[in-house]
């Protein structure tokens, strides 16, 4: 089955508005090493906002998320730019 990348660029140009209003709110807290909670709470209830199954943190504080289920899995790893 081929892929219609016309039609899959439509719906992510769709979720532009919301993607940029997540990603200013996310940079706007602090998120020094070891002082990251604000911008895991946001990412956290972002997550929960979306409609994902289960959002936790983890002892590390990181936020997990599932939806769906199977045997596949999506991992985002937050990193810092200095």
């Amino acid at each position: 089955m081929a892929l219609d990348y016309a039609k899959i660029k439509e719906a992510a140009e769709n979720y532009r508005p919301d993607m940029v209003r997540f990603l200013r709110e996310m940079i706007s807290h602090p998120s020094e090493s070891c002082e990251e909670k604000e911008v895991v709470e946001c990412i956290r209830a972002e997550m929960e906002k979306l409609g994902f199954d289960k959002v936790e943190v983890d002892g590390l504080g990181n936020v997990i998320g599932w939806m769906g289920e199977g045997d596949k899995s999506l991992q985002l790893i937050p990193i810092s730019i200095r």
